[in-house]
């Protein structure tokens, strides 16, 4: 399975949640609901070998930045 991780689609996740995100990624999975269909919950694993490529998008990166290297290191580049 090939996946694309936008972060923060419809929140800024970056700026107000970041502890929640790294203890996400710590975790490997996060739970995500359809906001139309509320009973509907999926689990994403936030694995290498499951994720391509991870898009951060904010207003705000500061409070990541000291830390993203926890996130970047679980990710190898592949060329």
């Amino acid at each position: 399975m090939d996946m694309i991780l936008n972060i923060s689609g419809r929140t800024d996740i970056v700026n107000y949640y970041s502890d929640w995100l790294f203890k996400r990624f710590e975790e490997g999975y996060v739970l995500s609901r359809n906001s139309l269909f509320q009973n509907s919950v999926r689990r994403y694993e936030l694995a290498p070998d499951k994720i391509d490529c991870i898009i951060f998008g904010s207003k705000n990166y500061a409070p990541v930045l000291d830390r993203i290297h926890e996130i970047t290191a679980r990710f190898p580049e592949r060329v």
